[in-house]
């Protein structure tokens, strides 16, 4: 495995959200295709949008045409089901999951202990672009010289809210809270002067754990560390809990900010926020703001702010990979590694795709200058963005607050191991304190450690 080169990615640029092909352009030209051979292979995908945007999966469907056109030994069957862990880890188990994985950052530890992902180092360092790939997302990918995925897109955890709301309660929509005190404060007056939720929660599937992790990071807490030995325990049950827990019971119980609906997902959440429903949540903003869009939402109204501080000055960081199931034939590997090219990675860097890709997407009404934490290098981006620029349609100045403060908080990436399994672990503790006012937060934690610890034995380096 030859030598990658390391840059260091320390800002953020605008790129358009949904990535796609040169053959998305006016002149209709499919891009001609290296090729390696011409065996016959049928590969299964991921991540063909959701049915309801009806504009991405048309623009999706001529990205694959276009691409078996250029490629006419392969043929691309897409699935639009998201990755659950609870449901893929028997799919892959049973041998019955698709070819090429989309998944969070979070999976790749566990798939590659179990060999359930493909090493395709062999591939890879055939790729044009494969040294310009971020190092911080690449270190979870690569063992040893095995490579076993390749970003998509990357993310970290900001500030989502409603400008049009923040006006409502005379709070001025350019300057977003910066601390969790002042989330506290926003959220109460948002509250007491709308009558509208003043900051949205999520606790279900998983997320409520998610969202205890990355807050906790905010007050310089972590969620599990590794001993000498290799052994991995749980170090969640500390002051940074306890700081977000008792948060979390003021605003529910004492300021009545958070409003009722409590156990939802992340999905609810992002429906009651189109809708102009609540004030302020915390998720990663350029994730959200394409089903924003598509779910009829204002772009004036859209917000996007610094994740708030505990002190800590730091911020969860996780990302979106592409990894080749382990029971993938070699002519299946190299198509699904032919299609990340071709979708995921050409429209980011060739400046051609890049401008074509941009005017596709705008035409097709799809958000086009999302300010995105970018997956190669800061010089390559800067270019991308001058490509794209004349098709932005997104209001970029919207996401200033959220793109400055990136610049001086430290990336902290999610659970190393098991990391599902601990925010399964910790939903629980998150919903008794939303739903319970007598909740007690130390034996919370003290039995979410217990059952934490023992996910964690079966884990060691």
């Amino acid at each position: 495995m030859h030598q990658r080169t390391r840059r260091a990615l320390a800002a953020l640029a605008v790129v358009p959200v949904l990535a796609g092909v040169a053959a998305c352009s006016s002149s209709g030209d499919a891009p001609e295709s290296s090729g390696s051979g011409d065996e016959e292979v049928t590969i299964s995908i991921m991540g063909k949008p959701a049915a309801t945007n009806t504009a991405a999966v048309e623009l999706f469907e001529r990205q694959v045409a276009a691409f078996e056109e250029a490629n006419p030994n392969i043929t691309i069957e897409a699935s639009d089901v998201p990755w659950d862990a609870k449901t893929f880890t028997t799919r892959l188990a049973g041998g019955s999951a698709p070819t090429l994985l989309r998944v969070p950052l979070t999976e790749p530890p566990a798939l590659i202990e179990r060999g359930q992902v493909a090493d395709i180092a062999d591939v890879a360092a055939e790729l044009e672009s494969f040294d310009d790939l971020n190092p911080r997302v690449m270190q979870f990918l690569e063992d040893d010289g095995a490579v076993y995925g390749i970003p998509e897109k990357s993310y970290a955890f900001g500030l989502v809210y409603n400008r049009d709301l923040f006006e409502q309660a005379g709070l001025d929509p350019d300057s977003p809270p910066e601390t969790w005190e002042e989330v506290r404060e926003y959220a109460k007056q948002i509250s007491d002067a709308t009558g509208k939720t003043g900051f949205g929660e999520i606790t279900t599937n998983n997320s409520g754990g998610w969202h205890l992790t990355g807050y906790g990071y905010t007050f310089g807490g972590r969620v599990i560390e590794q001993n000498s030995d290799g052994t991995w325990a749980a170090a969640f049950n500390d002051d940074a809990s306890r700081d977000v827990m008792e948060l979390w019971k003021a605003m529910r119980w004492e300021d009545d900010s958070l409003g009722d609906n409590v156990l939802g997902k992340q999905e609810d959440l992002v429906a009651e926020f189109t809708a102009g429903n609540v004030g302020m949540w915390v998720s990663a903003p350029p994730d959200v703001y394409p089903n924003y869009i598509a779910a009829g939402g204002d772009p004036a109204a859209f917000g996007a702010g610094p994740m708030p501080q505990g002190g800590a000055d730091a911020t969860l960081a996780g990302a979106t990979v592409l990894m080749v199931s382990g029971t993938a034939t070699e002519a299946e590997k190299r198509a699904a590694v032919k299609w990340i090219e071709w979708r995921a990675l050409r429209p980011n860097y060739d400046l051609e795709v890049a401008a074509e890709t941009a005017k596709a997407s705008a035409a097709d009404g799809l958000p086009v200058g999302v300010p995105v934490a970018p997956i190669f290098s800061q010089e390559a981006y800067d270019a991308y963005r001058d490509a794209i620029a004349e098709y932005v349609n997104v209001p970029v100045e919207n996401f200033a607050p959220y793109v400055a403060s990136l610049e001086a908080f430290e990336y902290v990436p999610e659970p190393a191991v098991a990391s599902q399994e601990i925010y399964a672990a910790l939903d629980p503790v998150v919903q008794a304190v939303l739903t319970d006012p007598d909740a007690d937060i130390d034996a919370l934690l003290d039995d979410a450690e217990a059952r934490v610890n023992q996910i964690l034995a079966q884990y060691a380096s």
